[in-house]
């Protein structure tokens, strides 16, 4: 593998997947820059554009808060120096945590401190401790400093923690652990009309990244973001029992908005959840629910 040298070779680095960049990153990117500033280093968040996973178990399908490109977009807005993807394999895999250390750390990126998230592990050997690390770091004349986590809650923070608020349909809570709204895009792809038929024209979601984690299915309060710019939206997630449907479906209906986006980029910001999918009688009970569900999503979104 040919890996480019950073052109300034003096890095602090810290490593990891860093799925949706959240507050726990956050903070400990911070620390890397104060450790940086204060050894006269640049600082360097080295992270994987594949999960690791999908390469030890091919059949592997993660389920993820960022896609890769908006994962090196958060990273940067952290102020970090560098951020290089490094793409796992299976030999990078096999590698002991000494070898990858020095012939990629030190060698090839030119890494003089090290610093180790609170829950990170690296190398074949995930029995490692941060002492074990920091011999290594010894033997290798490289610094290796330990983290703190970033607690919410009493309870560190972490991506799949993250998700498991996701997948309950706890958005709010995902969205503080996060420091931003939950977001999933895709292209607008015509539906079956069953929306416009009762006054609720939906732009229905197509292909969107296929490893995202989708939220519970349910009804929720969102903002809609289309050819820049941004309305409120009324966001269903599920199967549309009362018209027997049989394919989970992501739909959005854009309060006061009336034109034509079919085939354009969506983006959907989540905001709360309302409540969840059910059947309905008829389609003129579901078109009442609709219209008590669109006054509560003007009140959530007036409130935030």
């Amino acid at each position: 593998m040919t890996i480019p040298v950073p052109e300034d070779n003096k890095y602090a680095a810290t490593i990891g997947f860093f799925d949706g960049v959240h507050r726990g990153h956050v903070h400990l990117l911070e620390q890397l820059k104060k450790a940086a500033r204060e050894r006269g280093l640049k600082s360097m968040a080295v992270t994987f554009p594949e999960h690791p996973r999908q390469i030890l178990q091919t059949d592997y399908r993660p389920r993820l808060l960022s896609t890769p490109q908006d994962k090196v977009k958060l990273l940067e807005q952290t102020g970090i120096d560098y951020c290089f993807p490094l793409h796992f394999t299976s030999a990078l895999a096999a590698l002991d945590a000494e070898s990858f250390m020095t012939e990629y750390l030190q060698k090839k990126l030119g890494v003089q401190l090290l610093l180790v998230g609170h829950d990170h592990h690296f190398g074949h050997d995930t029995s490692l401790t941060i002492e074990d690390y920091r011999k290594i770091g010894e033997k290798i004349g490289m610094e290796v400093i330990p983290a703190d986590a970033f607690l919410y809650e009493g309870t560190p923070i972490s991506s799949s923690r993250i998700r498991r608020e996701l997948v309950n349909g706890n958005v709010r809570t995902a969205n503080d652990m996060l420091g931003y709204r939950y977001t999933i895009s895709g292209t607008v792809v015509h539906g079956l009309q069953n929306g416009r038929k009762m006054g609720f024209p939906t732009a229905n979601l197509g292909p969107y990244c296929e490893f995202m984690q989708i939220p519970a299915d349910g009804v929720y309060s969102a903002i809609a973001t289309v050819d820049g710019g941004t309305w409120p939206a009324m966001l269903n997630i599920g199967f549309r029992p009362t018209f027997q449907g049989t394919a989970r479906t992501i739909e959005a209906h854009l309060l006061d908005f009336d034109q034509d986006i079919y085939f354009h980029e969506l983006t959907l910001e989540f905001v709360d959840f309302l409540r969840p999918e059910r059947k309905f009688s008829s389609p003129q009970e579901l078109a009442a629910q609709l219209d008590a569900d669109r006054e509560q999503v003007k009140r959530n979104l007036d409130n935030n």
